[in-house]
């Protein structure tokens, strides 16, 4: 990545910034490359990822444009260009279908009766909670993000169906799909939080999520359970610790003076939860590459706690398995020096036979174990609901 070079006058003018590069993600266990003293827990999963993309086709949903691009010596054509452009002429449009809003508050399933197990109980994981309360009580942390796992062995189940059928159902702005066929892997994610991004101006960008409610069944008790959030001690003081942990990290890296909050605990709604969402961004310094920027700054303090360090040590005393691609990061490392990274919640990992579903919150002073529990399990519930759809669609098509 240190060698790439390019002509800025190549993309002058494109109103986004991947130009071609490396595209993939960054698995949670990549964190002793970045200041964490050792894993406890060995992943099953690859602990990170990447193709480069030299021909692709981007979508601008805003404008309705369609670029196809390809990365090619001077002088040189590439014929991946006019066949794209003339598959894309003859594609037939499709409907979009329509779902309603509450549509899918209307028949969520528990984790449970799903066929999915969890690595760890009910009690188990309230008595976890309790502990991150006594690590707290004193002063090992002031914020730790316990988490968990729940399985389920799979067959039949396109990955690619499912992660359409996710992002029908739960749309997202940082959402992915990646298939690596010779690992036996495929991730479909529906992401809402952003981990970090460098534009072509130089400027650092995390939006780090802290703070989740569930939505509700009626306008007005929707309203209610938003301003709720909102106005939430225990949901600021979560989101706060985090915001300050980032202003850190982006400081680290960023011109003296830079970093600012330009946003702090907005509320943003997603199909199955409301969630408080702040903004910080820092100008990067001149002497610093992209690549020092994520070493810095991973994994996404969202996901751990602050202090960081110290809390990642206690949650891998406490967690029992490896997160794996859970609580990483997907995106891109163009070649013009950019790159986009999501946090990875809202996921199903699909591997060897296996769908995963990674889901935790964040432990303050202020918890209760058994709302600790409860917005775990709510966080699931939107990639459970597209596997047993997908698992559905795939059991008739059998039967015809």
């Amino acid at each position: 990545m240190q060698s790439f070079c390019c002509n800025k006058k190549d993309y002058e003018g494109l109103p986004f910034n991947f130009c071609g590069g490396y595209i993939g993600f960054i698995g949670y266990n990549l964190k002793v490359e970045c200041g964490a003293a050792f894993n406890r827990h060995i992943s099953s999963s690859p602990d990170a990822c990447f193709f480069f993309a030299d021909n692709f086709v981007v979508i601008d949903h805003h404008n309705g444009d369609v670029y196809v691009m390809s990365l090619c010596e001077v002088d040189r054509t590439s014929f991946w260009l006019d066949d794209t452009v003339k598959k894309l002429l003859g594609l037939q449009a499709s409907a979009a279908k329509v779902v309603k809003e509450n549509e899918l508050l209307s028949a969520l399933a528990s984790p449970f009766k799903a066929g999915f197990a969890s690595q760890k109980s009910r009690d188990q994981y309230l008595e976890d909670v309790e502990k991150c309360l006594t690590y707290i009580k004193d002063g090992q942390s002031y914020e730790l993000c316990l988490t968990t796992q729940l399985r389920k062995k799979i067959s039949n189940l396109g990955p690619f169906n499912l992660y359409m059928g996710l992002r029908e159902k739960n749309p997202a702005p940082y959402a992915a799909w990646l298939n690596f066929s010779k690992e036996k892997l495929s991730i479909c994610c529906s992401s809402p939080e952003r981990f970090l991004q460098l534009d072509r101006n130089g400027i650092l960008e995390a939006k780090p999520i802290k703070g989740t409610a569930a939505r509700g069944l009626s306008k007005e008790e929707d309203e209610r359970l938003k301003e709720l959030l909102r106005h939430s001690k225990k949901d600021q003081a979560e989101n706060l610790m985090i915001v300050d942990l980032l202003r850190n990290d982006l400081g680290r890296v960023c011109e003296p003076g830079s970093v600012d909050v330009p946003s702090l605990m907005d509320v943003e709604t997603y199909a199955t939860v409301h969630t408080m969402v702040s903004t910080v961004r820092g100008k990067r310094r001149a002497d610093v590459s992209p690549v020092e920027c994520v070493r810095t700054a991973f994994p996404g303090g969202s996901m751990t706690g602050a202090p960081k360090l110290r809390s990642m040590e206690i949650l891998d005393s406490l967690e029992n398995c490896s997160r794996g691609i859970y609580s990483g990061s997907i995106g891109y490392f163009s070649i013009n020096s950019t790159f986009d990274l999501n946090v990875v919640i809202r996921t199903v990992v699909m591997h060897d036979g296996e769908a995963s579903i990674g889901a935790g919150g964040a432990v303050v002073a202020l918890s209760k174990p058994e709302d600790e529990y409860e917005e775990m399990i709510l966080k699931t519930l939107a990639p459970i609901r597209a596997i047993m759809e997908c698992e559905a669609s795939a059991s008739a098509f059998v039967d015809q």
